[in-house]
Order: structure tokens, then sequence, then C-alpha cells
């Protein structure tokens, strides 16, 4: 879990940095407004205002480091509909190398997803619909969920599926987080 900074940590971490509020705006999506008063601590922020405006100095003070789900996801995701059959589901693993899919409704909700684990436990019926064989519960988690917190997640999982305002925009493996640790640091 992160600590909360405080406003005057904030500013002393932006101007150690020579960043601008302007700047930081920028990088952080966050208004300069909105971290002026933070700075001076007029206003109490939301988590995630704070998570975003926390993200964006850690990045720029260390570039080449991994620090959220969004720099490890895989985005080009391919998903399946409830009604799309076992046998497709099967073709689509088997040709692409992919051990789960996230199973979307019709207006893109997330609602389960099908893996090796799902097909050899209840599959045996290849004309079945993938909704009889979908595991409904699959670990969600928000694009700003630290590599950390992903690690720790994914022992007991095998996939996180990455939303961004609610939409599915990324999946992250156990194989992702080790083509990370090869790749590049860590944070």
């Amino acid at each position: 879990m992160m600590e909360v900074p405080t406003g005057s940590h904030i500013r002393r971490w932006r101007k150690s940095l020579e960043i601008t509020q302007t700047k930081l705006s920028d990088m952080s999506g966050v208004a300069q407004s909105i971290i002026a008063k933070i700075e001076n601590e007029v206003v109490d922020p939301r988590a995630s205002t704070l998570r975003k405006i926390v993200e964006a100095l850690a990045r720029f003070e260390n570039p080449d480091l991994l620090h959220t789900v969004q720099d490890i996801m895989t985005t080009d995701v391919a998903a399946l509909r409830y009604e799309d059959t076992i046998q497709v589901a099967i073709d689509r693993m088997v040709k692409d190398g992919i051990s789960q899919l996230p199973v979307l409704s019709v207006d893109g909700s997330i609602i389960g997803i099908i893996s090796e684990d799902s097909l050899l436990q209840k599959g045996a019926n290849r004309n079945g619909v993938v909704g009889q064989v979908m595991h409904t519960n699959p670990a969600v988690v928000d694009i700003g969920l630290s590599v950390a917190e992903a690690r720790r997640r994914l022992t007991e999982v095998d996939a996180l599926l990455v939303v961004d305002s609610g939409l599915l925009v990324g999946l992250v493996s156990r194989m992702d987080l080790v083509r990370a640790l090869r790749l590049n640091s860590i944070a």
C-alpha cells in the first residue's frame, strides 16, 4: 500500500525534479489549479487524483522503471462472447498461443474469463457455449495498479484483466511479468 504524501511533500518532490505545476498537470492529467490547491494543502484530494500525480512524478524521476500494469500489459487482447462455441475458444487459444481469454457482453463489459483450466475442467463438449465453462469472477484491476501489487495478485490468479474507466484495455499474465523482469527493472 502506498504511503499517502502530503501536499508539501508533493511540492518538494516536484521542485526537486525542476518541474512546473503546468508540466506536472500535462504529465498527470490533473488540472494545474488542483495541483496548486493540493500543494498548498487547501483541498483533501481523492486517492485517484493523488495517484495520478505520484505516478507522473515517479515516471519522470525514473523513466526506465516499470511502474504500473499499464507499462507491462498486453493491449491486443482477443476476447470472446458468451455465445461463442467452446471450439472457437480452443481454436483461438491454440492458434494464438493464448492461455486465457476474457468474455465480454454485447456492450463490451467483462462477464467472465475462459482459461486452459476452465477448458480442461468443463470444456468436453466443443459445441457448447463459452458462457457454460467460463469463470464468472475474473480478476479485474485498474490501469493504475502498481507492478508490485500485480505481482502479488498473480500468485493467486493466472491473469489480470486491466480496465480504464470500466472498459477492458489490456491483460497482464504471469508471462508479461516474467518478460518485464527480463527486459527492465520493476518499481
